[in-house]
């Protein structure tokens, strides 16, 4: 309170401190939440009209001493208005006063003004206010390293404890508290008599102290708090507690707060709720500010609601800087009040706008942030600033925390790309690894996932191992550390395992961390039993119920994936036992993210109302996933059609800056959408391939697919294709390349884009080397010489090595060098014997070559027979062409029985498969039995081979029609020959020639 009132207390202690009897003072506790609050508004309006007389006479003091309490009076904080205790402090002010009195030079009162000055330097933060308030100290105490000294504390108390009792008395005389406490420590441990004597002196140079400055009573008052004397003379602690109190000095509510547990044995929880009270009547906002939290933080002092009510409008009057996080605090989450996320960020807003002016406060709030359940993107836009300002500022020690923000951000797709983060990933990194190696163990943890992860810079875990391993040894005495450190190094494993196969140890130690309770082993450990994996058998109903377990524990990260295999198998149990562990959440510590997972099994359960009331919020329409699926839900209400729910769920992709499993997923569920226009689709694709080169393995399984869906599409074209199949390639996965390589056309990509393909397989050859497919395919362009140099050589090397990996291209092309003797001597035997083997693997290249060798060899039925068994072998196995060769030997009874009608329906298989070869014999067959224009069965089979783009066949065509009615099909018959003459034949252009000039005859006729 103010001075008069002061030491109107002060004559009431001091004749208690006298009796060595004392009580508190102010009001009584009260009985009703809104006493307290009637009384504090009561004694607040006396104090403030009080207070408002000495402002104006300190407004003309000159008087040093007068300018001194001002100053004081300034930082401690002007009382908000007269129904309202809570302070606010004016440091900016309170400086300007304290520079004026050194400048004034007044040798009574330097010390105090100096050491005022320090403080308040210090309380409002920033490299250069810290740097002079070590410059202040150091100039009080010339003697001492101004690192000595810490804030607020009396620089003679640091040498107090190695003190004599004489040296202790003399500092005592001339006032010292500090003195006084140590030796009556002293005293107590040599159990001397006088100590009670000098117990009751203490609190009486306490009150007289206070009149002067009240630090040196609050510091005094939390060092003889966590003492043993403190235990055995409560009516002394109370009376210095109360003493504090009486300030309203934010510091004191810090005491209680430490020693919490403690001064609930030794006072009980009603007086130490009525100390708060007393703060509060002395102005502490930190005060009031527990006060409004304590129903949230489990009720520890026994406030009410009302009481807490009371609070968030003192704080909310008084417009203190704290006093805004507990506003977004409160109705961000709907504390006592209705949500409100309009009211709530523009107190995050005036949270950030002060934060350049807020001093030390601002590190305290910034810290509280995390604690509100804020989205990634709203803690970094409010939080962020404030660690990035105080970063600035030049106090390095914020840089772990401001990575921890940022890299959480960044992960959520806060940032567009790395040019948007406050901070440079190279810069970040730099500082982080700068702090590290200066000793800050706190951000190892940070810096390790850092190169572990390779999100905000290039990956590198061996650096991350030897980062954890580090920390391991620092902090060999922390189990709780060392289960995070277990749990980091397992995850570095897990990254690697497709290449180093440690299936069995990994799983040995995530099954070892699940049993000791880490959260992230339980998840990861129920994902392998609900799933299985490679040496790993599935069960997964224990998967399902170990994920619900660490959900329960409030790993809010394992509900998407309990919720995602509930929502697979479709189970009403299991999507019914998920919401049971989240209803037994306070719904205010949910994350938006968790009630988005809630309105998932709702919408599973087609409880539809009740998801969209979930989700119709505009908190949760900040969310992405939270529009993405209220969507969904108002089309499965009926309240949408496809078409508007298919442009808004396309809205939601395009513009989507989150994570990238989420967008894959939404991906995902938009394309399995049908009626989608490629032209509607492109934009989609375009998100998809973004990711994809990402190097996102899932997202380029997922491109694949959907260009088999959309195959002109531009952003899933041939070349990204290629190179996502590279990405695959470089981790070992040949297949999709492999396919790739097999199946193009070089015509229908162009050339550039398959020496693109070429150079691709080319560079991929060393990662895959078990893959004969593609050895082949790079040793027939080598062979070829179109788009690569020939070279013999280089593709005599890679069929070799193709073969030697059980190439069947390449031992074919092996065997057909013996049979011919390309490149080596001639050996008919050994190449037949390779021919053999190959084709009882199930070689058709080698069946059919041998099929033709016999059908070369010596007209008997023997060979006959042979070449028949063959082709059948490959006809059976697929072979168009072998298909091909069984109709005619049917047909010609050659190896077999002829029989027309077999050999028909083979031929007609392999023309449906697109053997023009059997069209052509078709054809010919049924043209054969009737040689006219009107052969309705050959001229089936004619159109077939019109529609193949066979020349010949086309002419053919042109002749039929001309013989049918040459005036009447004249249109089309010319169109079929300027067909054949564009596909190179040059008898089409004869024919057309003759058939004009003979048009032109008739005519002159």
């Amino acid at each position: 309170m103010i001075l008069a009132t002061r030491k109107s207390h002060l004559s009431v202690t001091l004749l208690n401190a006298l009796a060595c009897s004392v009580v508190f003072l102010g009001v009584a506790p009260a009985t009703t939440a809104s006493e307290m609050p009637r009384q504090l508004a009561a004694e607040a309006k006396r104090a403030y009209q009080a207070e408002q007389k000495i402002l104006a006479d300190y407004s003309t003091a000159t008087e040093a001493s007068a300018l001194l309490a001002y100053a004081r009076l300034l930082a401690r904080g002007r009382i908000a208005n007269d129904h309202n205790p809570v302070r606010v402090a004016d440091i900016d002010a309170a400086i300007a006063v304290y520079r004026s009195l050194l400048a004034a030079g007044d040798a009574k009162i330097n010390a105090k003004v100096t050491a005022g000055l320090a403080e308040l330097l210090v309380r409002k933060g920033g490299a250069a206010n810290e740097g002079e308030a070590q410059a202040l100290r150091a100039a009080l105490h010339p003697a001492e390293p101004a690192t000595q000294a810490p804030p607020g504390a009396d620089a003679q108390a640091q040498d107090l404890a190695t003190d004599g009792e004489a040296a202790l008395r003399d500092k005592m005389s001339k006032g010292s508290l500090d003195a006084a406490f140590e030796l009556l420590l002293l005293l107590n441990r040599q159990n001397s008599p006088e100590a009670d004597t000098l117990r009751s002196q203490l609190v009486l140079m306490a009150n007289l102290s206070a009149l002067d400055s009240d630090s040196a009573v609050i510091r005094l008052a939390g060092r003889y708090t966590s003492s043993f004397d403190a235990q055995q003379h409560p009516d002394v602690l109370k009376s210095l507690l109360a003493l504090a109190a009486g300030y309203g000095n934010d510091s004191a509510v810090a005491i209680i707060e430490k020693n919490r547990d403690v001064l609930f044995s030794i006072l009980g929880k009603d007086e130490l709720r009525h100390l708060m009270w007393e703060l509060v009547d002395g102005g502490s906002s930190r005060a009031a500010e527990l006060i409004a939290l304590d129903l949230v933080d489990e009720n520890v002092y026994g406030f009410d609601e009302a009481d807490s009510k009371w609070a968030v409008s003192m704080l909310e009057e008084a417009r203190s800087y704290r006093a805004n996080y507990l506003i977004a605090k409160l109705y961000y989450q709907g504390i006592y009040v209705e949500k409100d996320l309009a009211r709530a960020t523009a107190a995050m807003d005036r949270m950030v706008d002060g934060a350049a002016e807020a001093g030390q406060e601002r590190l305290v709030v910034a810290d509280r942030f995390a604690r509100i359940n804020l989205s990634d993107s709203l803690i970094a836009k409010y939080a962020l600033p404030i660690y990035l300002d105080i970063w600035k500022g030049g106090k390095s020690s914020v840089i772990g925390r401001l990575a921890r923000i940022v890299v959480s951000a960044e992960k959520a797709g806060y940032y567009a790309t790395s040019v948007a983060m406050p901070i440079s990933p190279e810069q970040l990194v730099a500082e982080l690894s700068s702090a590290y190696d200066a000793g800050d163990l706190s951000v190892g943890l940070i810096l390790g996932d850092i190169f572990r992860e390779g999100r905000l810079v290039k990956a590198e875990p061996a650096r991350a191992h030897s980062i954890y391993e580090g920390l391991k040894q620092q902090y060999a005495d922390s189990p709780e550390m060392q289960l995070k450190l277990r749990e980091a190094l397992a995850k570095l494993v897990r990254q690697d395992l497709e290449v180093t196969l440690n299936y069995s140890p990994y799983y040995a130690e995530v099954r070892e961390l699940a049993g000791q309770h880490n959260l992230w082993a339980m998840k990861e450990y129920g994902m392998l039993l609900a799933k299985g994996a490679p040496q790993f058998e599935a069960d997964p109903e224990a998967g399902f119920t170990l994920l619900l377990n660490a959900l329960s524990q409030g790993y809010f990260t394992a509900g998407p994936d309990a919720a995602g295999l509930a929502l697979s198998t479709g189970s009403a149990d299991k999507l019914k036992r998920l919401a049971d562990v989240y209803a037994n959440f306070d719904p205010r510590i949910l994350t938006p993210e968790s009630n988005v997972q809630l309105a998932k099994i709702d919408f599973a359960l087609k409880q539809f109302d009740k998801a969209e009331v979930l989700l119709d919020t505009p908190e949760m329409l900040e969310l992405p996933t939270g529009r993405f699926l209220l969507v969904q839900v108002r089309r499965a209400a009926g309240k949408l059609d496809a078409a508007e729910a298919h442009r808004q769920m396309k809205d939601v992709v395009v513009s989507f800056k989150g994570d990238d499993a989420t967008l894959l997923g939404f991906v995902q569920q938009l394309t399995q959408e049908d009626g989608l226009s490629e032209d509607f689709a492109e934009p989609i694709l375009v998100r998809l391939a973004q990711l994809a080169d990402r190097r996102d393995v899932n997202a380029i399984i997922a491109a694949f697919k959907l260009r088999q869906k959309w195959p002109s599409s531009q952003a899933l074209n041939f070349r990204k294709v290629v190179g996502w199949c590279n990405i695959l390639a470089e981790r070992g996965q040949g297949g999709p390349l492999t396919r790739v390589a097999v199946n193009v056309n070089p015509k229908v990509v162009g050339d550039e884009s398959f020496r693109y393909l070429i150079d691709t397989v080319e560079g991929a050859l060393p990662h895959l080397p078990t893959n004969g497919n593609l050895r082949m395919f790079l040793a027939r362009q080598y062979l070829n010489g179109q788009y690569r140099p020939r070279d013999f050589t280089k593709a005599d090397q890679l069929t070799k090595q193709a073969a030697e990996l059980g190439n069947e291209e390449a031992l074919n092309s092996i065997a057909t060098n013996y049979y011919f003797g390309h490149d080596v001597e001639m050996d008919r035997d050994r190449a037949e014997a390779l021919y053999r083997d190959l084709a009882f693997m199930g070689s058709n290249r080698s069946a059919l070559a041998l099929a033709r060798n016999y059908s070369k060899g010596p007209s008997s039925r023997v060979y006959e027979s042979r070449a028949f068994a063959y082709y059948i072998k490959a006809a059976l196995n697929g072979s168009v062409t072998a298909m091909t060769e069984m109709g005619r030997s049917y047909l010609a009874g050659a190896g077999a029985v002829q029989n027309e009608q077999k050999g028909v329906a083979w031929l007609e298989k392999a023309a449906e498969l697109g053997n023009t070869d059997a069209m052509i014999q078709l054809y010919y067959y049924h043209f054969i039995k009737n040689p006219t224009n009107q052969n309705a069965e050959a001229e089936r089979w004619l159109n077939a081979l019109v529609a193949a783009e066979v020349p010949d066949m086309i002419l053919r065509k042109a002749v039929l029609l001309y013989g049918r009615d040459k005036d009447a099909n004249k249109d089309e018959i010319f169109a079929l020959l300027d067909h054949a003459e564009e596909l190179g034949s040059q008898f089409a252009r004869r024919l057309k020639n003759s058939y004009v000039k003979e048009a032109r005859a008739g005519v002159s006729k």
